[in-house]
């Protein structure tokens, strides 16, 4: 602790080294981000311009290099501390049980949340489904699926709730740093007129992550909400936007999305109080 009357350079060269580490958070903050992003669009370009087996290869390809030479750095020096950041850890049996509790509690609640919010905001057909070009195929539906749910949680949650999360919750405490890392998460999917919906999605992971100081409870959950995501894609169909209750007023659907949204939180509550004690004790 800086002593009072300390000299002037003294207290100037505290104040320094605190500005250096700041900027030196925000540019490794950045250049996960930059990193990610640059996967993403890689991936994707693969995905969408090449014949369905091809970019489903390059873009595992690039999963797995992305996945060994940046995320786990498997041989490198700092290794473990480097595992540790993104917690890596094992669950205890009875937190893995409320994990899996989780599950249809976070989709009872991302699914009610979904009818009431398409009901009130009118989202762009496109929005509703963006992999309309890969879903008209079986390859195609399959590759996405291997991505959706296998690929994209793990590397996301890496990313977001180990190397930027963990990191953000030491210097700002954990309801800041699931705040930030949450909209970022929610903004790198590109898509605004989602962004409500992926930022409470971001905020579930995060704590969950957070609660029982595992990443894989985030993978779970992150896995389970994308598989039920492609499943209400449909088949390949083109989306079709949808009116909401301005235009047609209020219908069963909207007032069975209200009611399911309800339930699922009231039963994400009592999961999340089992999980953190299960977790925590």
């Amino acid at each position: 602790m800086m002593e009072i009357g300390a000299p002037e350079e003294e207290r100037r060269a505290v104040a320094g080294g605190g500005v250096r580490t700041r900027r030196r958070a925000l540019r490794r903050i950045l250049q996960h981000l930059a990193v990610f992003f640059l996967w993403n669009l890689a991936a994707g370009g693969a995905l969408f311009l090449l014949p369905a087996p091809v970019g489903a290869l390059i873009a595992l390809l690039l999963a797995w290099l992305l996945l060994e030479r940046y995320l786990l750095r498997r041989g490198r020096p700092g290794e473990k501390r480097h595992w540790a950041v993104l917690r890596l850890r094992p669950l205890p049996p009875r937190a893995l049980l409320w994990t899996m509790a989780a599950v249809p509690a976070l989709l009872a609640t991302s699914w009610g949340l979904w009818e009431v919010y398409v009901g009130l905001v009118r989202i762009p057909a496109e929005t509703l489904n963006p992999y309309a070009q890969l879903t008209g195929t079986p390859l195609g539906r399959l590759s996405l699926a291997l991505l959706a749910v296998g690929i994209a949680p793990l590397l996301e949650e890496f990313f977001f709730r180990g190397l930027i999360q963990r990191p953000l919750e030491r210097r700002w405490g954990p309801a800041r740093a699931i705040l930030f890392t949450g909209a970022l998460f929610a903004a790198i999917h590109l898509l605004p007129w989602v962004f409500p919906l992926h930022l409470l999605l971001g905020l579930a992971f995060g704590w969950v992550v957070y609660a029982t100081r595992s990443i894989w409870p985030g993978v779970i959950l992150h896995a389970a909400n994308n598989a039920a995501a492609l499943l209400g894609m449909g088949g390949g169909e083109d989306p079709v936007a949808r009116p909401t209750i301005w235009d047609v007023g209020i219908g069963a659907d909207w007032w069975m999305g209200l009611a399911l949204l309800v339930g699922g939180t009231l039963m994400s509550v009592w999961v999340a109080r089992g999980l953190w004690a299960a977790a925590r004790s």
